[in-house]
């Protein structure tokens, strides 16, 4: 099995996902997700990006090129989870990987909300300059 397929699968199924739940929260539809799964093939750069932001993952880690031990996807906050989920919020705020990277790796209490990730990120960008700017 491809690689992109075992990684799609299992980081779905690590989420409680049904392949039309994430089909529907990525935009994409069902069927597509269960070639992806099936043979890795058919992925535009677009869907990989929507997949790898509602799973909580880089498309980096989907297609095989960053190794971690441990995946990052079965550890996200639920509200990390929801913000990456509302693919018109994050469009919305701009959000960009650095930023997304930020989110992933704070250590935050439990029951922080997408609301609360939200006020977050806006707190981190008074305090943080973006990358090459001082």
């Amino acid at each position: 099995m491809d690689i992109l397929a075992e990684r799609l699968k299992a980081c779905r199924k690590a989420l409680g996902l049904t392949q039309r739940e994430l089909a529907e929260q990525a935009g994409m539809d069902q069927g597509h997700i269960s070639r992806l799964e099936n043979d890795g093939k058919g992925a535009s750069t677009e869907k990989l990006q929507a997949l790898a932001r509602v799973l909580g993952v880089s498309v980096s880690h989907l297609i095989g090129d960053e190794i971690r031990e441990t995946p990052p996807e079965y550890y996200l906050a639920p509200g990390l989870r929801e913000l990456m989920a509302d693919d018109s919020l994050a469009r919305a705020l701009k959000i960009q990987e650095h930023e997304w990277q930020l989110l992933r790796a704070l250590p935050l209490p439990a029951g922080i909300n997408r609301h609360g990730y939200v006020q977050l990120l806006i707190t981190l960008r008074a305090i943080i300059p973006a990358p090459g700017r001082k």
